[in-house]
């Protein structure tokens, strides 16, 4: 690995899930939208030094709660404008919201002081 992936171990990765709290999901759906959201960022992260330094350091994860879809998709732009990996999850429509519905979004695997600077305003789920 190159020295993307040292700096990366020195300074510490994690993975965020920041899911919507207006919608009024229940426990279950809620784990199945976060682990929607995680899959998606490991597959689609997996060949970056983010992604590498995340997986060595046993995949911090922390999910967060969020107000709205307004809400939620000015933090995606903000992740993005920082430079981080953003997957937003829509659902398909078959339970608890409407199809298309986003509901949560991965932000990283990335730099934890990069996503913190981006979410550290937000409360645990």
């Amino acid at each position: 690995m190159g020295s993307g992936y040292a700096a990366a171990v020195e300074r510490g990765t994690k993975l965020v899930v920041v899911v919507r709290a207006d919608l009024a999901m229940g426990k279950g759906k809620i784990a199945a939208q976060v682990a929607h959201a995680a899959v998606t960022a490991a597959l689609l992260e997996q060949e970056t030094a983010a992604f590498a330094a995340w997986w060595r350091a046993g995949q911090p994860k922390v999910v967060l709660r969020i107000g709205s879809e307004a809400a939620l998709t000015e933090i995606g732009e903000r992740a993005k404008a920082a430079g981080l990996p953003v997957h937003a999850i829509r659902d398909a429509g078959r339970t608890q919201v409407s199809a298309g519905t986003m509901t949560c979004c991965a932000i990283g695997p990335g730099d934890t002081e990069q996503i913190d600077r981006v979410t550290g305003a937000l409360a645990l789920l």
